[in-house]
């Protein structure tokens, strides 16, 4: 396949709605997305960090803790077999033997569960997330139809080493799920194009909007090619975000510009 077709959903998690409400909108809105639309399916759908308790509203995230497998990915993976898509379903409070990670959700085209990724760099300076959750440890690169494709959230964008482990594993794709918030929206769109730059990798960024936990989130989900070309237009609007993207570009950029050839400290 040379090309692939993404959706971003880019959802509002604002604390005037339930989690229940909006847990059954979106499953509903998911479902029709996967469907497609004028004979065309996406190939993968991603969903932002936390959507359903909110990525700042951390202590309802944790009220909403789930298990995988549990209900929430039961539903998900429905969806995904049903409509032959893969979707990385954002992230949930996941916990397992008492203790709680942030967990992002890979679900391949059959409805199987692909990989999790818990969450490595918790934000919160001893507050929130980092507060409550345990960090992850694992890198998480899987093949996907975006080629061998790495699994980050939100805060991981600030640590450039993670991306560079990840391109030693062979990643020539990465999502990134996340609840960034709107006042430091400019090292968002900075840091998105630096990672798919310096890396020369394609890099897919979903971001919620909304105001949960006093903090309002920022869009601009964005999808980036490995050359640093940004190929949608960026929003604060709750919307579906639709890219074809050239699966070609990664080796065209690395062989036209070979500079991981040229690193010298590693």
């Amino acid at each position: 396949m040379s090309t692939a077709f993404v959706s971003l959903m880019q959802i509002n998690s604002d604390d005037s709605e339930s989690p229940v409400n909006r847990f059954e909108r979106v499953i509903k809105d998911l479902s029709e997305i996967a469907q497609g639309k004028d004979g065309r399916k996406p190939d993968l759908i991603m969903l932002p960090e936390l959507w359903h308790g909110g990525a700042f509203n951390i202590d309802l995230s944790v009220s909403l803790a789930t298990t995988f497998p549990g209900p929430i990915s039961e539903q998900i993976c429905d969806i995904a077999a049903t409509n032959e898509v893969w979707i990385h379903a954002g992230s949930f409070v996941e916990k397992i033997n008492g203790s709680l990670f942030n967990t992002s959700l890979l679900v391949d085209s059959q409805g199987e569960i692909s990989a999790t990724y818990k969450k490595i760099h918790l934000f919160g300076f001893s507050e929130g997330e980092s507060k409550q959750l345990t960090h992850g440890q694992d890198l998480v690169c899987v093949l996907t139809p975006l080629g061998m494709t790495a699994l980050t959230t939100c805060y991981d964008l600030r640590f450039p080493e993670l991306f560079r482990k990840l391109n030693e594993k062979g990643a020539t794709s990465v999502l990134m799920t996340s609840g960034w918030p709107e006042v430091r929206i400019e090292h968002w769109n900075v840091l998105t194009r630096a990672r798919a730059i310096e890396n020369q990798s394609i890099f897919i960024a979903c971001n919620g909007v909304g105001v949960n936990g006093n903090t309002k989130l920022g869009g601009n989900s964005v999808v980036v090619d490995a050359w640093g070309k940004v190929l949608n237009t960026l929003s604060q609007q709750e919307q579906v975000i639709n890219v074809e993207i050239d699966l070609q570009n990664v080796n065209q950029a690395r062989e036209k510009l070979p500079v991981l050839a040229d690193r010298v400290i590693k």
